[in-house]
C-alpha cells in the first residue's frame, strides 16, 4: 500500500482494525475518520485486506511461512521433545480451537450456523494453532465441533499441511478431538490426549503419567495467554 491524497497507510490500517474490532458501520467509520462517504471506507478496507494477503500473511501465517527445521531448532521445547517424541526429527504440534464472537447476522442461515448452544452467543471458531498457522474461521453449529474441523483440515489438506507434516509427527489434542484419532492415525500421525476414566476409579500409573505429559505441554493453551 501507498499513501494517498485521502489517507495514509497508517490511517487505512487504523480504519480496518476499527472495523474488525468494533464492528462499526461504514457510515460511522467515515464520520470518525472524516472521510467523504461510506464507500471510501469500503474501498479502504478492501485495499488493506488485499495488502495483508499479499505482503503479510505469506510471511507470518500458515504452514508455508516457516520450515520444520526452524520449528525444531527455535520453537519446540525440550520438554515436548523429551516427553512426547521418540526422536529429534519429530515435530510436536498442539491443535486447539478458540472463539471469535460476532454480531447477530440478519442472514438467517448465517445466524443459525454461528449460534453456539454451548456459549449461548454468536461466534465463529478459528483453529489457533509460536503459532504456526490459524485455520478458519468455521461456523459453530453442530456440524463444526473441534473434531470435525480438524478432520476437514487434514482430509482437504488445508494450507498444504500434509506436505509440511511428516510420518510419526505428534499432535497434542484434548478430548474434544477424540473422533479424529482414527483419521489422523491413517495419515501416519501420532495423537496424544488426556486419558479417560470411563467406569474406572483412577487411571493406571502409565496412562496417568502420559496424561500429565499432555497437560504439561498443553499449558500454553490452557493458561489463556493465546
Amino acid at each position: 500500500m501507498r499513501n494517498s491524497r485521502l489517507r495514509s497507510v497508517r490511517v487505512a490500517l487504523a480504519i480496518f482494525l476499527a472495523k474488525i474490532r468494533l464492528a462499526l458501520s461504514n457510515r460511522v467509520l467515515a464520520c470518525v475518520f472524516r472521510l467523504a462517504s461510506k464507500r471510501s471506507v469500503s474501498r479502504i478496507c478492501h485495499q488493506v485486506r488485499v495488502a495483508l494477503m499479499q505482503d503479510f500473511v505469506p510471511y507470518h501465517v500458515g504452514f508455508q511461512h516457516v520450515s520444520r527445521e526452524t520449528i525444531l531448532a527455535q520453537h519446540q521445547t525440550m520438554v515436548a521433545t523429551e516427553l512426547l517424541s521418540n526422536g529429534r526429527e519429530q515435530v510436536v504440534l498442539i491443535a486447539d480451537g478458540t472463539y471469535l464472537f460476532c454480531q447477530k447476522s440478519s442472514n438467517n442461515e448465517f445466524q443459525r450456523r454461528t449460534y453456539s448452544q454451548h456459549e449461548h452467543r454468536h461466534l465463529v471458531k478459528p483453529m489457533d494453532g509460536y503459532i504456526i498457522s490459524s485455520l478458519g474461521p468455521f461456523f459453530t453449529d453442530s456440524l463444526n465441533n473441534d473434531a470435525a474441523i480438524l478432520k476437514h483440515c487434514t482430509l482437504n489438506n488445508e494450507q498444504d499441511v500434509l506436505s509440511w507434516l511428516h510420518d510419526n509427527d505428534v499432535l497434542v489434542l484434548d478430548r474434544g478431538f477424540r473422533d479424529t484419532v482414527n483419521t489422523l492415525n491413517r495419515l501416519d500421525l501420532q495423537v496424544v490426549m488426556p486419558g479417560f476414566l470411563h467406569d474406572k476409579k483412577q487411571l493406571p500409573a502409565d496412562e496417568a503419567n502420559r496424561t500429565r505429559f499432555v497437560t504439561k505441554n498443553r499449558w500454553v493453551i490452557e493458561s489463556g495467554k493465546i
